[in-house]
């Protein structure tokens, strides 16, 4: 028998869980800055190979996350019925925007894994969580949607964008993807400005006939995913200099980088990064990104990111087993304790 941790990121392009097992049984004996942060000389832990999931599907109506988390967790528990689970933290797209879900979730995780501490976060904490290694301060967070998060890990909390597609996420993957599709219809009708006859050939390869897009976007409930699969496109386009596809990543980077100052309020210290898929899209993005940030807030420090969200994930499981690193605060952190509530600074 042994004693371990588990770790769940569900996301909208995948959910992944990893568990961390401590050999002598004692994850006590470890610093709760675990993985990243260990001292010379301790004893290091197992990591287990990463369990991948289906992503999550979010509707008008809610999302599936617990039947996607709860289906993973059970493989989790068939593979490994000897690790005997003392904490869980689960990082959740669209929490904070559904946080009637963190109840749901608290209960699957201790019921199914037997977890005697839970936690369940928000996407944009666990992204932040493991952009800066545990330590407050701002993180844009960039995948099919975007939001920013501005956070002292105590007592000052900002949001910035994540109001979906129709509303904000602008920069992020399905922004992108939209505007490459936007360039490539301009391209169909014959329209000049912004049209893309690459990027239409690109989107017909993806989607068929021009057609076909509208009615296929309207039936499907993973639309913004979608619409996010052609970012990698819009990418490719603009590393071969089609000037509709440069201008899409530039606006994006610029986007995300007001997203990321709007974050940083008071109370929130000056420390910044950025992390998720979407800034992979290429040096348009990434260096109208650091341009913008860096004309409108230059005192601040901007870091690259320590890890990735399920990094952080792992972070605040293994700090319910010692000191907090974050204190518990609606929509972003819930945790419980043998199901109870916890209060802030567990």
């Amino acid at each position: 028998m042994s004693t371990g941790v588990v770790a769940v990121d569900v996301g909208g392009s995948a959910t992944r869980l990893r568990a961390a097992v401590f050999p002598d049984g004692d994850p006590d004996t470890y610093p709760s800055g675990f993985p990243d942060s260990r001292p010379g000389g301790d004893a290091e832990p197992d990591v287990l190979p990463i369990v991948t999931g289906r992503p999550v599907r979010v509707t008008p109506g809610g999302s599936d996350a617990v039947d996607v988390v709860m289906k993973l967790v059970r493989r989790f528990r068939r593979a490994h019925p000897e690790v005997t689970v003392v904490a869980a933290a689960a990082g959740v797209t669209g929490l904070a925007s559904l946080p009637a879900e963190s109840s749901a979730m608290h209960t699957v995780l201790g019921a199914e894994l037997g977890a005697e501490r839970t936690a369940v976060a928000a996407d944009a904490l666990t992204a932040h969580l493991g952009a800066l290694g545990g330590r407050p301060g701002a993180v844009v967070v960039a995948g099919v949607g975007a939001m920013a998060l501005g956070t002292d890990l105590r007592r000052h909390w900002h949001r910035s964008d994540g109001w979906g597609p129709s509303l904000g996420d602008l920069g992020s993957g399905a922004w992108i993807g939209a505007a490459g599709l936007r360039a490539a219809l301009a391209a169909h009708d014959g329209r000049p400005a912004g049209a893309s006859p690459t990027l239409l050939a690109m989107a017909v390869q993806l989607l068929g006939p021009v057609s076909e897009w509208r009615p296929t976007l309207v039936s499907r409930g993973d639309r913004s995913q979608l619409i996010a699969s052609f970012a990698p496109a819009v990418a490719e386009a603009a590393r071969v200099g089609d000037i509709a596809a440069v201008r899409a990543l530039e606006q994006a980077g610029v986007h995300l980088a007001e997203t990321l100052v709007a974050a940083l309020v008071p109370g929130v210290p000056e420390l910044a990064s950025a992390t998720g898929g979407a800034l992979t899209a290429g040096p348009s993005l990434s260096d109208a990104f650091v341009r913008r940030f860096t004309e409108l807030r230059p005192a601040i420090e901007l870091v690259p990111a320590a890890g990735p969200p399920l990094d952080g994930v792992l972070l605040l499981a293994r700090s319910l087993t010692g000191p907090p690193i974050v204190e518990a605060h609606e929509p972003w952190l819930t945790v419980r304790t043998r199901q109870k509530e916890m209060p802030r600074g567990w």
